[in-house]
């Protein structure tokens, strides 16, 4: 889905194109309806960059116990890629 707003309403704000997506992500985020992630991808800053983002506005991130088994299902993936690399070696 594509979303476009009228010149004149993002010339009302006072902000660039560029400040607007970032407000409206981080106002989405903070409600909890985007991830970091998705955050990243809609400001075209990347998920590094946006959370970065967040912390110079000193929101806390959404993290929690079912956030952190998904990180450490995705590390042991990794792992096992970078097991399997190296036998095949």
């Amino acid at each position: 889905m594509l979303l476009e707003l009228n010149d004149n309403v993002i010339k009302s704000t006072g902000l660039t194109e560029q400040e607007l997506r970032i407000e409206l992500a981080v106002r989405l985020y903070e409600d909890g309806k985007i991830t970091v992630g998705q955050g990243g991808t809609m400001t075209g800053l990347g998920s590094i960059r946006f959370q970065k983002e967040l912390g110079k506005r000193k929101i806390a991130w959404h993290y929690d116990v079912e956030d952190l088994h998904a990180d450490l299902e995705t590390l042991k993936k990794l792992s096992d890629s970078q097991v399997q690399k190296s036998v095949n070696e």
